[in-house]
């Protein structure tokens, strides 16, 4: 697979378009206001889970469906990009997002949080995340690590007050109301894709309607003189219709991008992320609801909840600082921060003191900065500009079918224990498809020379 050309690499014009950084301002907006309230579902849904006698599986399964949903809003953005605008596809991911926001005000138990979280949202979600990459992918070329450090860190700023906004309306408004505010939050994902625009799409699009007329019109002329030469006789029908076939497949596979997983490297990235990703969002997700069940109280857990968040924005910060003065090896940095994550969390199941839980729950905010910010620049630096959108599409279909397949396990392990410490360590545990699968890559690429071409882990 080609990495970055170099004359990507030298375009230096659209680094210096001032609406590059309205482009961020933009993806900020939309993550927070599409996905800003998932790090507090335990603080949202705790006591509404047991009101209504659902389990934990409810709410693991919901995040499998969005995360599924993610990867399938994915692949729909795809297709819709080769006919329309990314902007186009990202407005109709945030009416989606907006319509299952409101609509989960009027569930009356968990398991249709399975449909306004996991299918509405995820699909609208997925559709928005492609459109904010792909135009940062735009306007950003060297400094694209530095911009979605910052990006992330800015995102990480308004999050530590996340928890504590939660925590205040729920004892002020209650259960209800407080998904309400989310609701309206979630408004501002409009204003967040309205900003996604390239300036060069117009005319792009104006020399692409004019080639594709003059292409027609010069077909249906050959088409006339063909049918005037001779008539077509049945088995040339037949002909026409397996190349009308072959012309379909290729095309459909064209625009899913199937073709990048001939490439070994970027399949293994797909499984390495997918299982990190997979862990991380889980494990945080259920955090919250192992800290009650270690017996602390809601201040407290909405405090242990901010200082992640805390450590979080402070590594995204420090990453955009050495970005600056040193090129990173996202994959490597990737890589690190999945080793240290897996050591931090066999650590963090050891310990109940809440001074303790709180140092290591900062360390770990601090790795899942770096996971984050790096997760899709693997991928950028390991593909063309043109072929990410279908790759980064790829890649949450991974992920989402990891989620489907892994998410109501990890709730049925704590339904069955009556018990989260042994989710969490089966959560811990998918940090090492990652960590053996890379490994395995850099001594078979890399160290045997097979391929030295390819973009390996260092």
């Amino acid at each position: 697979m080609n990495t970055i050309s170099d004359s990507e690499k030298n375009v230096s014009a659209p680094e210096r378009d001032k609406w590059g950084y309205v482009v961020c301002f933009g993806t900020i907006i939309a993550f927070i206001a599409g996905i800003g309230h998932v790090n507090s579902f335990g603080l949202i849904y705790k006591d509404f889970i047991a009101e209504t006698h659902s389990n934990a599986k409810s709410l693991t399964t919901a995040h499998g469906i969005f995360s599924m949903m993610l990867a399938i809003g994915g692949l729909i953005l795809n297709i819709l990009s080769k006919r329309y605008p990314l902007r186009l596809g990202g407005m109709i991911g945030a009416f989606l997002v907006t319509t299952g926001s409101f609509l989960t005000i009027i569930i009356t138990n968990a398991n249709q949080i399975c449909f306004t979280f996991g299918l509405l949202q995820g699909i609208g979600f997925g559709m928005m995340t492609p459109v904010c990459y792909a135009t940062i992918n735009y306007f950003f070329v060297r400094r694209r690590t530095q911009v979605m450090s910052l990006i992330k860190a800015a995102q990480g700023v308004i999050l530590i007050l996340y928890p504590q906004l939660i925590k205040l309306t729920l004892s002020f408004y209650g259960f209800r109301e407080t998904l309400l505010i989310i609701s309206g939050i979630s408004l501002h994902t409009f204003p967040g894709m309205i900003a996604m625009v390239t300036k060069n799409y117009n005319s792009q699009r104006t020399a692409n309607e004019t080639k594709e007329k003059g292409k027609i019109g010069h077909e249906s002329v050959d088409l006339l003189e063909e049918h005037k030469i001779h008539k077509i006789s049945p088995e040339d029908n037949k002909i026409d219709r397996k190349k009308s076939v072959m012309v379909l497949g290729n095309g459909l596979l064209e625009t899913l991008n199937i073709k990048i997983l001939r490439d070994p490297i970027f399949y293994n990235i797909c499984i390495g992320q997918s299982f990190v990703n997979f862990s991380d969002l889980i494990f945080f997700m259920l955090y919250p609801l192992l800290l009650y069940q270690y017996g602390f109280d809601t201040s407290e857990v909405a405090l242990c909840i901010s200082i992640n968040a805390g450590a979080d924005v402070a590594g995204r910060f420090g990453l955009a600082f050495m970005s600056s003065v040193v090129n990173v090896n996202t994959r490597l940095l990737f890589y690190v921060a999945t080793l240290f994550t897996l050591i931090a969390r066999i650590v963090i199941l050891q310990v109940r003191q809440f001074v303790w839980l709180a140092v290591i729950t900062s360390f770990l905010g601090v790795l899942r900065a770096w996971l984050h910010v790096t997760s899709p620049l693997v991928i950028s630096d390991h593909v063309t500009r043109q072929d990410f959108t279908g790759s980064y599409a790829l890649f949450m279909l991974s992920t989402g079918l990891v989620n489907v397949i892994f998410s109501p396990l990890i709730g049925l392990l704590k339904d069955v224990y009556q018990d989260y410490i042994p989710a969490f360590y089966a959560l811990t545990v998918c940090c090492l498809p990652c960590l053996v699968f890379w490994t395995a890559e850099y001594y078979i690429f890399k160290v045997n020379n097979n391929s030295p071409s390819k973009v390996v882990i260092v």
